[in-house]
């Protein structure tokens, strides 16, 4: 099994990245440090989305 690791994971690009690879059978890892939140405050907040859809 191939392996990726993606960071900025929850991001909008990362995001559809997990999503892609992780359909085409990848083992997905992904790392992000949530800036979103700091950015946006509680509603752009990504620790509740899951690395994986």
């Amino acid at each position: 099994m191939k392996k990726l690791l993606v960071t900025g994971s929850s991001g909008l690009i990362g995001s559809e990245v997990v999503a892609g690879f992780s359909a085409d059978g990848w083992e997905v890892h992904g790392v992000d440090n949530n800036m979103r939140a700091d950015f946006f405050g509680p509603q752009g907040d990504t620790r509740s989305v899951g690395a994986i859809r």
